[in-house]
């Protein structure tokens, strides 16, 4: 008899293990269905749709010349004066800090200009400590400084002085600011 049990107990472990097998097969079959089912709807709805059929458009009559055509008033973009038609250049320090081993500044110049240069100066307390010289690079609406990277160990420790001169087309202007290092 217990012959018959161990029997009966392995003939019900391997129908557990069918059900289970069964089971599983069923949601890899529905997940699998489910994840391809949005492309092969995509597919069939490309291949019901009407197809397009191009329609000959009929020309406009031509306006006469003497009819004019009514201007559109010129959009202002910004408020305020336009810093092109300033007679001096400005602009702002975007950035000065230190990256690395470096002092790094990044400079914005209001107006938008090709060519010219940016001349660097580093103080501390009043007295020059660097000067360096880069070129103005034209942006879209406005220009920048193609910038700065002083190594420390050339300018030290502390506050420092900014100054950076612009020189363009004859247009010149100071940007000022500060630094602790």
């Amino acid at each position: 008899m217990a012959k018959k049990q161990k029997k009966n107990k392995k003939w019900l472990y391997w129908l557990l293990m069918l059900v289970l097998f069964v089971a599983a097969a069923g949601v890899v079959y529905l997940v699998w269905s489910a994840y391809f089912k949005d492309s092969n709807s995509e597919e069939q709805n490309t291949e019901n749709t009407p197809e397009v059929i191009e329609v000959e458009k009929q020309e406009e009559p031509q306006k006469q010349e003497s009819e004019e055509m009514p201007s559109k008033p010129k959009v202002v973009q910004y408020d305020g004066e336009d810093p092109n038609a300033s007679e001096e250049l400005s602009g702002v320090i975007t950035y000065a800090g230190i990256i690395g081993d470096n002092l790094t500044i990044r400079v914005n110049i209001d107006q938008f200009l090709e060519g010219g240069e940016c001349k660097l100066d580093v103080m501390r307390n009043g007295v020059l400590v660097h000067e360096e010289v880069t070129e103005i690079v034209g942006n879209v609406t406005t220009a920048s400084c193609a910038g700065f990277d002083v190594p420390l160990e050339i300018i030290g420790s502390g506050a420092v002085d900014i100054e950076i001169g612009l020189d363009s087309n004859g247009k010149t202007g100071v940007i000022r600011g500060s630094a602790d290092i």
